[in-house]
């Protein structure tokens, strides 16, 4: 009978790690993977106190999170729209932390935004981070791209989003 209660205890235990560690990596947290995908927005109009959308080019807005580990693997290729547009885009960030929070991420992981704006998510008719939408000068919502995008799917905005010369 001890012998039994040692293992139910060591089972127990392993359980518990096991159960950390997949908290500490975020897999019961997770903001959205690419197949959850919100409704299609496209041909929307996303409207949202704080975000100016200049006449003369379309606006990239980023709906990301402070916490969302999708996010964070996709910093590196917002930083290249970000290089690659050179000032062709006006590019918005929208969280939904308080904006301390916000500025901080953005800045912790270097990337620059022409606007941050706090808010939640859904306003702008987004359900999971990260979600890229182009938007003309009326907010409408030319396309969208949702969670992690590939390379392929990375190719595919740069191509809509920055057409040649």
């Amino acid at each position: 009978m001890k012998h039994l209660d040692k293992i139910a205890n060591l089972a127990v235990i392993v359980g518990v790690i096991v159960f950390l560690v997949l908290v500490y990596r975020g897999e019961f947290g997770r903001q959205m993977a690419p197949e959850s995908a919100p409704q299609n927005i496209v041909g929307e109009t996303v409207s949202l106190p704080g975000i100016k959308l200049p006449r003369d080019r379309n606006t990239l807005i980023l709906a990301v999170s402070a916490t969302c580990h999708f996010c964070k693997e996709s910093v590196p290729f917002y930083k290249q729209i970000e290089k690659d547009s050179a000032g062709r885009l006006n590019i918005v960030a929208v969280l939904p932390q308080p904006m301390d929070e916000a500025q901080k991420f953005l800045r912790d992981e270097g990337l620059e935004t022409n606007q941050v704006v706090s808010a939640r998510l859904d306003v702008i008719g987004v359900r999971g981070t990260p979600t890229v939408l182009l938007v003309d000068a009326n907010g409408k919502v030319k396309h969208a791209w949702k969670g992690t995008l590939d390379e392929k799917g990375q190719q595919d905005l740069l191509a809509i989003a920055l057409p040649g010369p």
